[in-house]
């Protein structure tokens, strides 16, 4: 990932971005296994310096891995390399930033950090709850990502706009972990405080693009009409940035369109833009 005008090796880099280009258990369009690199195509002609900040995130070292490899079927066994690779991160201080690829392999992440901020919480961004206890017979599908999550973490979901029947019922149960924020239109804005109220102080970060405006966001595999703008993504990361200890984040989901490069463009500057927020 360019985010610097030269490669900044390793050692010296205080954030590390992990491409995981994993597509085995999407519904929908495939291809997400694509998004990594068009993320990283595209953050080459990204400006470094932040109007909005008076800041350039560039300057704390901004160092890409090759794209993690990774079996051809197994999720299982993808989960696991994910945690792996981002525990050697963690354990040589270095800020994780994973981009994907399907959903599920957030899960690696947060296990990871699950040992290392064993009181973190974790807001997934989604336009789909993901709480399904298995899909099509399987357990680790993108379908069922966040009821993986919050079997381990307290997590709290934000921008959902799709609900299952056996998602609505299993959210009744008021003893689960988790809560689900399903507002739209104009006023989806005005439930941030309640956000940010049932995250612990540390905060893992997951978004998937579909979270967005089908207007601004197309380029994904299971789009949803209606969404968060591009200025209010900014405004609620700006708030929660501010207010909380974000430990990683990652966003995953992006399902290149051949011919329309422009959420390419945007996914890469919401990256850039997370980190400003967190670094500034």
């Amino acid at each position: 990932m360019r985010f610097t005008e030269a490669n900044v090796d390793f050692e010296t880099a205080q954030i590390v971005v992990l491409p995981v280009p994993y597509d085995q258990t999407v519904t929908g369009r495939p291809g997400t296994r694509n998004g990594p690199q068009a993320i990283l195509r595209a953050s080459q002609w990204l400006e470094l310096w932040d109007p909005e900040l008076n800041f350039d995130t560039s300057k704390f070292g901004i160092h890409t891995l090759p794209e993690l490899e990774l079996p051809v079927s197994n999720p299982e066994q993808m989960i696991n390399l994910v945690y792996q690779k981002v525990n050697k991160l963690i354990d040589k201080n270095k800020f994780p930033v994973i981009i994907g690829g399907e959903h599920l392999i957030s899960l690696g992440a947060v296990k990871s950090f699950k040992e290392k901020h064993p009181n973190f919480s974790c807001l997934v961004l989604d336009a789909h709850a993901d709480l399904r206890d298995e899909y099509e017979g399987f357990k680790y599908s993108h379908a069922c990502v966040t009821r993986r999550i919050q079997e381990l973490v307290p997590t709290v979901v934000f921008g959902v706009r799709s609900l299952a029947k056996e998602e609505v019922e299993y959210l009744s149960n008021k003893e689960k972990k988790i809560k689900v924020y399903e507002t739209l239109g104009q006023t989806h804005i005005s439930a941030l405080t309640d956000v940010i109220s049932e995250l612990s102080d540390e905060v893992y970060i997951s978004v998937d693009i579909d979270v967005l405006d089908t207007g601004i966001m197309p380029s994904v595999g299971t789009p949803e009409p209606g969404g968060l703008l591009w200025d209010e993504i900014l405004k609620f990361l700006r708030v929660l940035c501010k207010s909380n200890h974000i430990v990683g984040f990652d966003v995953v989901e992006l399902c290149p369109i051949l011919g329309n490069q422009a959420p390419d463009y945007l996914a890469a500057k919401l990256i850039y833009k997370i980190l400003a927020y967190i670094f500034s």
